[in-house]
């Protein structure tokens, strides 16, 4: 199903949460919707939903104005944060709620939990109490809830930020590998860079109520279009100086990632922190009172109040908050 959103408006009393959002998400895209905390994200999921309305805009899917259809007759399917399951049910019977609710027949559900069940893995699980099983398991419940609905598409509100660490990166492989196997269209919520990454065919950054660049990930890390979206995309932000550090006009600011810089070069930093992250290590420095990371390999060893030289070998110049090239 292809969605469009056309000029979304959302304001409370004075305050603009969302400001004249336009967008089209292709049928099977898996969209991810990333911003800071406050930025509007649920907000919008919600409006998508049905469960609140906008104050200007439309919702198009296939063609059809759903705008103000009552969420029952929009054939969505969301799934939370905290999952929203019953805990007096078993995980069969959580599954199964949706369709008795539509009065299906029972042989029809049982073929329809049990195959949504093999899909996500959780076959073994069905009797169980949903009381009783892991955090990770009951996001593949309330994943399978949503799934045997066979819904139009799918909104999914920060549906992992519950989970462990190691959970997470093992929920997001598998979200992916069902999304694609569905070829359902995935609407993805989060505040979480590393996962939006991981999971989007594109994304939107939402700041300020508006999106402020939408993208495939590779776009958005290469390529941003604002200061905002470099310091925000990237497991560290975007490192940022004065041009004329670099020859270039000091009325630009040149961006460039921390792996973008070499160690050895004419340009001068302290380091004041050193962090190792798998095989790399970030030196986190200072230089004419810019805040700076660099990564190096491991090999190479440094401590705190050591001076470094480098130089920079690829950025990108910004001019008053704005990519110009």
């Amino acid at each position: 199903m292809m969605i469009e959103l056309q000029e979304i408006t959302k304001k409370y009393g004075s305050k603009v949460v969302l400001d004249d959002i336009s967008e089209k998400i292709e049928t099977g895209e898996f969209f991810v919707i990333l911003g800071p905390s406050g930025a509007g994200k649920s907000t919008l999921l919600k409006i998508m939903a049905g469960i609140e309305k906008p104050d200007k805009g439309r919702i198009i899917v296939d063609g059809k104005d759903i705008t103000n259809l009552p969420p029952e007759k929009r054939n969505i399917a969301m799934v939370f944060q905290n999952y929203a399951l019953y805990p007096n049910m078993t995980v069969y019977d959580n599954i199964a709620f949706p369709l008795k609710m539509k009065h299906i027949k029972k042989e029809e559900i049982d073929k329809k939990v049990k195959r949504v069940a093999e899909l996500l893995k959780i076959s073994d699980i069905l009797n169980m109490p949903v009381t009783r099983i892991s955090g990770g398991q009951q996001q593949r419940v309330a994943l399978a809830r949503a799934i045997v609905r066979e819904p139009s598409f799918y909104l999914l509100d920060e549906p992992l930020s519950n989970l462990d660490a190691r959970v997470r990166l093992i929920a997001r492989g598998e979200l992916k590998r069902i999304q694609k196997e569905l070829n359902g269209t995935f609407i993805y919520v989060t505040h979480d860079q590393k996962e939006a990454m991981s999971l989007a065919d594109r994304i939107a950054v939402l700041h300020e109520g508006k999106f402020e660049q939408v993208g495939k990930p590779d776009e958005l890390y290469e390529f941003p279009k604002t200061k905002w979206v470099a310091e925000f995309i990237g497991e560290f932000p975007m490192n940022f100086l004065p041009g004329d550090i670099v020859g270039e006009d000091n009325s630009i600011e040149i961006g460039f990632r921390p792996e973008w810089a070499k160690i050895g070069g004419d340009l001068t930093a302290i380091v004041y922190s050193v962090e190792a992250v798998g095989e790399n290590i970030y030196l986190f420095c200072k230089l004419k009172n810019k805040d700076l990371s660099i990564v190096i390999l491991s090999e190479e060893r440094y401590d705190v109040g050591d001076e470094i030289t480098f130089k920079i070998i690829k950025y990108k110049k910004f001019k008053e908050g704005k990519l110009i090239s």
